[in-house]
């Protein structure tokens, strides 16, 4: 097995180096719209804290080796984010790319090539100050154009048209996208969004860096000539990519985020080259590890001993993905689950420690924390949002209570699901959760295992009203905006309610402008969903990374599920 995975990577390396150097798209293009110079909309500004941190480290001698990585998910493959925004894409999408707003290891939000941004009072307009001296991969600077260009790009009137999910809704509301200054950028828009600061960070679990302009906003050919020769102005630049096989970087000696910049920390790498291959099996992966040709890759905890006996060992990246448990459809009246003492029952009825304990091997991996996309990192988290324990009495009195005495009258309940590489035991827990609930509730449960492409299609399409999605999903800084399509948007197909007096409440607090005001609102917003149960209160898991002997140290950062925080990563 290792002698022909040798052979395999070995022959990949040639191929990748027989591919060329990408090449950067012409510089000059004119950008697609003439800026033009406003103020600012809205009464004074309040700009947004950004945490003070240590005093500079010394300088790092660099490594002048390689580190390989192996991941199991590329997605598309492709750099603009409009057209490669989701999980798989973060793996490659976080080396290349810079961002308006970067992050700490304690997931605060500090500046990145905005050195400043605040909000309006009224809570439409955003401005951000762009820092001089950024560098794209090719050379030259950075300026507040190529800012404009990627938010018209991203969040411009017409954007609607090509994007969708949360860019496709600022879209809709967006008023203007301009340059406020010689060195600002503003945006306005018809509501609120009072979290577009963290959409546009390193802290979303989106990815929306900021792009060289191109000639015109939306073109095809433009599109498809930037994937082959994507210029970024991230910690590292591309120099070979095979579809499909790997990815090769080089490191950025001017990436902005160093001390000379006037940045607290240096966010450079400590070696020189990076290799990102894509290998979806974890048995390779693991047998990789072993044999000294990868350094880093996505593992089980069942591959842990075998990691360990090449040398190697497991590093865990705090709070990666939550299980998200959502009753389907609970605003119709004749769903069992429209009664809130059902949903409670599913929820009591769940033995989360257990499923911790014997699927998950213990707290180390899975925490029973948090209750659906909040969790400990998470603004707005308190402990009163933990997970109710496991009560099979009081899960039992609530069913009765609702008109469905030992599961009598309630009809056949499905789950359905998807097998996920970001968490692998997604379809072995629901199935946990499904005995649960026929032991203890005497339930008709059945767990549906399709692909998440076809489910999240019958989810749009209201096919699973009245049914349970168990998924896994992305963690967050902020989970307001996760909020806002299930709680505060009442023509949504996917909201899970259609109550004036909480759809009331969720918008008032999306809606304040002061961070400190909102993230206690929050808190009281979140007990609240919670006690509601139309998602119910699991945990999250630490996502476990193999890394093999020539990893001396690294430290990933909270709410990630790529592998983050390479600059801490030192190499024997």
């Amino acid at each position: 097995m290792v002698a022909k995975l040798m052979i395999r990577f070995s022959m990949i390396l040639i191929l990748a180096m027989a591919c060329g150097t990408a090449e950067a798209p012409d510089s000059t293009a004119a950008p697609a719209a003439e800026p033009t110079s406003a103020p600012v909309a809205g009464e004074t500004s309040q700009p947004t804290p950004v945490p003070q941190v240590a005093a500079p480290p010394a300088d790092v001698e660099v490594n002048p080796g390689k580190l390989t990585i192996m991941v199991g998910d590329l997605l598309n493959e492709r750099f603009d984010p409009v057209f490669a925004n989701a999980p798989g894409s973060h793996n490659y999408f976080r080396i290349a790319h810079g961002y308006l707003i970067s992050t700490n290891e304690k997931t605060e939000l500090v500046p990145g090539i905005a050195s400043n941004w605040e909000i309006s009072s009224d809570g439409l307009t955003w401005t951000f100050t762009i820092r001089e001296g950024v560098k794209w991969h090719e050379g030259t600077e950075l300026v507040p154009e190529d800012v404009l260009w990627s938010l018209q790009h991203m969040v411009g009137p017409q954007a609607f048209e090509y994007t969708t999910g949360s860019l496709a809704g600022i879209s809709r509301a967006m008023e203007r996208i301009e340059l406020s200054g010689p060195d600002t950028v503003s945006m306005t828009t018809t509501v609120p969004f009072t979290t577009f600061y963290i959409i546009v960070s390193e802290a979303s679990n989106s990815s929306y860096p900021v792009m060289p302009k191109r000639a015109t906003l939306r073109d095809e050919a433009e599109e498809l000539a930037y994937d082959s020769n994507p210029i970024g102005a991230g910690f590292m630049r591309l120099t070979n990519h095979v579809p499909a096989s790997v990815m090769s970087f080089e490191r950025f000696d001017d990436f902005y985020y160093q001390p000379k910049n006037g940045f607290p920390e240096d966010k450079r790498v400590n070696f020189q080259t990076l290799e990102m291959f894509l290998v979806p099996e974890e048995s390779i992966r693991v047998a990789a590890l072993r044999a000294a040709e990868a350094d880093i890759a996505p593992v089980s905890l069942a591959s842990r001993k075998q990691v360990e006996a090449g040398g190697g060992g497991l590093v865990f990246g705090p709070e990666g993905v939550v299980v998200e448990a959502r009753l389907m459809g609970c605003f119709e009246p004749q769903r069992p689950c429209h009664d809130k003492r059902v949903r409670q029952a599913l929820d009591y009825a769940i033995d989360k420690e257990l499923m911790r304990d014997t699927l998950f091997g213990g707290p180390e991996v899975f925490q029973v924390k948090g209750w659906s996309l909040v969790t400990p990192s998470t603004i707005g988290y308190t402990p009163e949002l933990d997970p109710w324990p496991f009560d099979p009495d009081k899960a039992r009195q609530l069913l009765a209570d609702a008109g469905y005495p030992n599961g009598e009258g309630f009809g056949k309940l499905i789950v359905n699901t998807w097998p996920a590489s970001s968490m692998p035991l997604q379809v072995e827990v629901a199935q946990l959760v499904a005995d649960n609930w026929r032991r203890e509730l005497e339930l008709d449960v059945e767990v549906r295992a399709g692909d998440s492409t076809g489910v999240k299609k019958m989810e749009v399409a209201g096919e699973l009203n009245g049914q349970i999605l168990w998924r896994e999903q992305e963690t967050r800084r902020d989970a307001t905006s996760g909020t806002n399509s299930k709680y505060a948007d009442p023509e949504n197909i996917v909201r899970v309610h259609d109550d004036p007096e909480l759809l009331r409440l969720v918008q008032e607090t999306i809606q304040i402008v002061d961070s400190d005001e909102r993230a206690e609102a929050s808190k009281m917003l979140y007990q609240r969903l919670r006690d509601e149960s139309y998602q119910l209160g699991i945990g999250y898991v630490n996502i476990p990374w193999g890394v093999g002997p020539r990893v001396l140290t690294w430290q990933p950062y909270p709410l990630a599920t790529w592998p983050s925080a390479l600059h801490t990563i030192t190499l024997e």
